[in-house]
């Protein structure tokens, strides 16, 4: 279970002792500003362990100028048992700016599935023919915020709508990694909930956890695409987890390929 993280005051009043009698003999204490930069860096803040992230993934100066991402996606759905639910290969386009435009085409049950967001509003055809059911077009919205989202970290986690949260470290292949929770203004009660498992090395998204209303997913990001100028997931898998935190079943397995990016 992840925990929010609580700093806890050091105290070594031997150090202290010897600060005051360096101090008092007028000798210039490296250790001391040593001791500054150890604190300050054991204790980086949600919002500077999010910033290295990004940083690792390619920067915010470089993203800020991304006009449109595209890519292929291959998602495989997995039962309980393990036998395939569901395979789909989806293109996905993304324009960022001026304003958002997404496209989603993928091909289920012999059938030509196309997602269009546009103007605010989204459309969606079935082998040409327009879905009118409301219920359907707002489950095509989710399904595009819902893979923008996805891309789109951990560059906009420092949106002005976002509040970050340090959590408790958590192990993984014996060493800690950063956790970092981001929720939104404007969250209800049934909002999923994200947290962002950082290597405190590299500062790569090694993982989420995700709760949802209904359940819990462990993600990981086992490989990554670095054929632009940015470190997008190449191959993540997906599983449940049960109340303990423990994985219980693969949901899901995804490949992420052919990256196109275009600068304004």
């Amino acid at each position: 279970m992840i925990k929010r993280s609580m700093t806890k005051p050091m105290t070594n009043m031997r150090g202290m002792t010897t600060i005051k009698t360096y101090i008092k003999t007028g000798v210039i204490c490296f250790g001391f500003l040593i001791l500054i930069g150890c604190q300050s860096e054991t204790e980086l803040s949600a919002e500077q362990i999010v910033e290295r992230a990004i940083e690792s993934h390619g920067g915010l100066e470089k993203w800020d100028k991304v006009k449109q991402i595209s890519f292929d996606k291959s998602v495989t759905l997995f039962n309980e048992d393990g036998a395939i639910q569901i395979k789909t290969e989806q293109f996905q386009l993304f324009r960022l700016q001026p304003k958002l435009f997404a496209k989603l085409e993928w091909e289920q049950d012999g059938k030509d599935m196309q997602i269009i967001y546009e103007d605010e509003k989204v459309s969606k055809t079935i082998n040409d023919s327009i879905v009118t059911d409301p219920d359907e077009l707002k489950r095509a919205e989710n399904a595009v915020f819902a893979a923008q989202y996805v891309i789109c970290q951990p560059f906009d986690l420092l949106q002005s709508d976002s509040e970050l949260t340090l959590m408790d470290k958590i192990p993984i292949e014996g060493k800690e990694h950063q956790v970092v929770k981001v929720v939104y203004k404007g969250d209800t009660v049934d909002a999923d909930q994200w947290y962002y498992i950082i290597d405190p090395e590299t500062y790569d998204v090694v993982a989420n956890q995700v709760v949802l209303t209904d359940h819990t997913s462990w993600i990981e990001n086992l490989s990554y695409d670095t054929s632009t100028d940015f470190k997008f997931n190449l191959h993540r898998k997906s599983y449940r987890l049960n109340e303990l935190g423990e994985k219980t079943y693969l949901r899901a397995e995804y490949f992420y390929t052919d990256f196109d990016v275009i600068y304004k």
